[in-house]
């Protein structure tokens, strides 16, 4: 084997010092493990050894076992951010936004949004699809309803080569016709109607 080819493998896209290892979540067995040995040992690198973990994951539920105990590194707490990214816009911009509206009910969101901005020495305080949801919400505007395709219309078929396409004439022959008796070219809806006489011509 090659020096190349015993080389470590880095993940794709990442350069070899922005390449951050990755941790495996620890387990209850192993965090009541590493607390059990720092206990007996009083020692936080022998412990994490002894746990397989890294200090900082040690430092990271020392403040849980200290208030908890070991019921405390049972479950694993949610580490997804406990408020939303985009705050609620204000009660003061909502209701300035309906009064906008009900004042200019010509005016789109794109007009209401930057008439809202402007008295507000064009902040960013609000936006088209922010005032969309707030007039639909108060009954001000209502939604539209998605557009419904149209039917498509038949296509015509053609014949792959020249000299292939037939012609079929329909010929209604009433039932006490005689061969003798010539025949007359008659339409379908006067057929049904009772338009054809017997002898074959049209009543």
């Amino acid at each position: 084997m090659s020096a190349q080819e015993a080389k470590p493998k880095r993940p794709f896209g990442l350069e070899p010092s922005r390449a951050k290892p990755y941790f495996r979540p620890t387990t209850p067995q192993q965090r009541r493990l590493l607390f059990e040995t720092y206990e007996a040992t009083g020692k936080v690198s022998h412990a994490c050894r002894v746990a397989h973990v890294g200090r900082s994951t040690f430092y990271y539920w020392l403040p849980r076992f200290q208030e908890g105990g070991y019921a405390a590194l049972e479950v694993e707490r949610s580490r997804a951010p406990h408020t939303t990214r985009i705050p609620p816009t204000p009660g003061a911009i909502v209701q300035e936004v309906i009064t906008y509206k009900r004042d200019h009910p010509q005016a789109g969101y794109r007009s209401v949004a930057n008439g809202v901005r402007k008295a507000h020495n064009w902040e960013p305080v609000i936006g088209p699809t922010k005032v969309r949801e707030i007039l639909i919400e108060a009954s001000l505007v209502t939604p539209r309803t998605p557009h419904q395709p149209k039917a498509k219309r038949p296509t015509a078929v053609h014949a792959p080569e020249p000299e292939q396409t037939i012609n079929i004439d329909l010929c209604i022959v009433p039932v006490t016709h005689s061969p003798d008796e010539p025949l007359v070219s008659a339409s379908l809806a006067a057929a049904a109607g009772g338009g054809v006489s017997p002898s074959g011509a049209e009543g």
